[in-house]
Order: structure tokens, then C-alpha cells, then sequence
């Protein structure tokens, strides 16, 4: 016998990654946005795919702020291959997250920093997530002090792919970023399992009102910003021809 579904019935479309955006080092490709005002600097959740170029340094994902001006914020795959978040106001409050293991160079990984320093107990105010693993061990860690205001959602440039001021861009590819401003996030609700593969999903939820979705779909205008909150990014040196579709894995 058929199976007769019924009338309003309708095949949920399937999420896919179709596009990732080429970052050269070389030619100091970048992306800024300024919000028009300031969001929450105290939690945020930064999540992105990225694949880094062998043999490239100072591989700098996203920064909050132009040097020397402070707060910064830096997430980055460092010159020894470490996914690490640094966030400096003074001498005195350097604070840095370097997990104990490495990435793989010409491969995609997920990387996600989830930040609130306004939580009491200091371990849960920076949670890291590498290929959707929550990071316990570390290579060096300082602590971020409880209220710290990181200069993330500031009214201040954020940079994709730079390291403002100091001429320290990405190498590799992005794909998938997204900011979510306001909310502590784990890296469930951007990717999952599938048959032994960390794959990426679509996110649902809010980006808060200084967040955004890049998903580089829109050639002519790689830094548009798809969350619906508007906030699109300036492309600096990045074309159309920088548009991907080596992408991370996605359903």
C-alpha cells in the first residue's frame, strides 16, 4: 500500500555550507565593522570554520580594537599552530587561553569562544571549543577577572582576518562565522556529530543586536552581514574572486 502523507506536508530543507571566503596574508586581506553603538563586551559567543595555510604566522581570525588602543581581544591560530584567545586592558590583566593541542594546518576545524565575565566561578567565564570538544587542558592560561569588559560589541573597529594595527593578517580560509552578542553559547548549537564527523548546522538562534553571520554567499559583497541585524563588514582587498567553495562540512 502507498503511504499518502498529508496535503501541508513539506521535505525540511537540508542546511549546507556553500561558500567559505579566501584570506591572503600576502596581500593583507581583511574585513572591518564598527558598531554604531556599544553591545555587551562582557559575554559574547564567537563561533567560525576555518582551515589555516601551512607555513603562514600570526594567523589573526578576529580582533576587537586597533593597537595600542585598549581593551583588545584577539582570537587567532598562533605561529605554532595553537586556536587561542587573548584579551589585554593592562601589564597586570593579560589574560590568555592557549589550549594543550594544535590544529592541523589544511584541514577544517571549528573553533568557538564562548566568553561571560561576569560569572563568579573564574573556569566558567571563558569556555573554548575545538571541533565541538569543550577544552580542559591548556598550554598557558591567566584567567580573565570577573566584569572584565573585553572591547568585543564595542563601538570600536572589529576586524575579521587582521590583527588591527599591527599588520598581522589571516592566512586560510573562513567559513561560518558567526558573533552572537549577549549570550554564553556551546558549540552544539553551531555544529554536531554525524557518524563520527563534526559537522555544521544551521544556528537559530539571536545574534543580539551588535552579532552577525558571515557566510560569504554574496560574491560581490563577501563582508555582508546575513543574521538580519545589518551589520555588514568592509572588505579590505578582498574580491569576488576570494569567494570559496571549499567548505567545512555541513547537513
Amino acid at each position: 500500500m502507498a503511504l499518502i502523507l498529508p496535503s501541508n506536508s513539506a521535505a525540511v530543507a537540508a542546511f549546507e555550507v556553500t561558500n567559505s571566503c579566501n584570506f591572503t596574508q600576502a596581500s593583507s586581506d581583511h574585513m572591518t565593522f564598527t558598531p554604531g553603538s556599544s553591545g555587551n563586551q562582557k559575554t559574547f559567543t564567537f563561533s567560525c570554520w576555518f582551515k589555516v595555510t601551512a607555513g603562514a604566522n600570526n594567523r589573526s581570525i578576529f580582533h576587537a580594537e586597533t593597537w595600542s588602543a585598549t581593551p583588545w581581544t584577539l582570537i587567532a591560530v598562533d605561529d605554532s599552530d595553537y586556536f587561542r584567545f587573548q584579551c589585554y586592558s593592562a601589564a597586570a590583566n593579560n589574560h590568555y587561553y592557549v589550549p594543550s593541542s594544535t590544529v592541523s594546518e589544511g584541514a577544517w576545524h571549528h573553533g568557538v569562544v564562548a566568553v561571560d565575565t561576569t560569572q563568579a566561578t573564574a573556569s566558567n567565564r571563558v569556555k573554548m571549543y575545538i571541533d565541538g570538544t569543550l577544552v580542559t587542558s591548556w598550554a598557558a592560561k591567566n584567567d580573565i577577572l570577573q566584569n572584565t569588559d573585553t572591547g568585543v560589541n564595542k563601538n570600536v573597529e572589529q576586524q575579521i582576518g587582521e590583527e588591527g594595527g599591527l599588520g598581522r593578517y589571516y592566512n586560510g580560509l573562513l567559513a561560518e562565522i558567526h558573533m552572537v552578542d549577549g549570550t554564553q553559547l556551546a558549540a552544539s548549537d553551531f555544529a554536531e556529530d554525524d557518524g563520527g564527523t563534526w559537522t555544521a548546522i544551521e544556528y537559530t538562534g539571536s545574534h543580539g543586536g551588535n552579532g552577525y553571520h558571515l557566510d560569504f554567499k554574496t560574491s560581490a559583497s563577501l563582508g555582508d552581514d546575513s543574521s538580519g541585524n545589518g551589520n555588514d563588514f568592509a572588505e579590505v582587498n578582498i574580491t569576488s574572486g576570494d569567494q570559496s567553495t571549499d567548505v567545512p562540512p555541513s547537513k
